[in-house]
């Protein structure tokens, strides 16, 4: 490929999590040895909770990314339908649409619409979004922009049953969130209790839970 395309993906990918990861063992290491002074060996498992902690909160980053895409894929491959319906091409009408859609589809329309004036094939651009992404609806997109590449016939209706698909989908997975919450919640309750129950007793008899660590049966 092109070089000013490599620079420009190479500038585009995220930075390394190292520092992330450094802080998240220091927290763990701090915590372990706070718990260890404060609720003897029992203590050592407050080391867990900052990993346990991050990953729980980049899961959470990660869901709501999802959850924004799915919600506004929909509306944006709309307007991009009413601008084709005027007369514009695809790499335009995508282009006229980056402003006034929400992130995180704003900054990977922009990335696309960066991609395909340097040459890249619209359908490529979106293949490449969405294994980045992990998103199976930017895939059946850049499927439906390359069979009309390849085969031809009306962008508009091909992109239009796309909306209508995505927007069934999305309709589907609300119900079912909100079908399955009371569960959910009951799970996480469920999952917390013994850890804060364990460690509630730890806070006013430290050598409780000493047979868990010191006895092999414990062990």
């Amino acid at each position: 490929r092109e070089p000013r395309l490599e620079r420009f993906e190479h500038r585009r990918q995220p930075r390394p999590a190292r520092r992330s990861s450094a802080m998240t063992t220091a927290w763990s290491a701090a915590a372990a040895a706070t718990g260890f002074a404060w609720a003897g060996p029992v203590g050592l498992g407050l080391g867990t909770v900052p990993v346990i902690v991050r990953r729980a909160q980049v899961r959470a980053e990660q869901r709501r990314r999802s959850d924004l895409l799915a919600s506004g894929l929909a509306p944006t491959l709309q307007l991009v339908v009413g601008n084709l319906r005027i007369g514009r091409n695809l790499p335009a009408a995508i282009a006229e649409v980056v402003e006034s859609s929400g992130e995180p589809l704003r900054s990977m329309l922009a990335d696309v619409v960066a991609q395909a004036r340097l040459g890249e094939p619209i359908d490529e651009c979106f293949r490449r979004l969405a294994e980045r992404e992990n998103d199976r609806h930017l895939g059946v997109v850049a499927s439906a922009i390359g069979l009309h590449a390849r085969h031809g016939g009306s962008l508009v209706e091909i992109l239009e049953s796309v909306i209508e698909t995505v927007r069934e989908e999305d309709r589907l997975r609300r119900d079912i969130k909100s079908l399955t919450a009371d569960g959910r919640l009951s799970a996480i309750v469920l999952m917390l209790m013994p850890p804060f129950a364990l460690a509630f007793v730890s806070l006013f008899n430290p050598r409780y839970a000493e047979p868990l660590v010191t006895e092999p049966l414990g062990r």
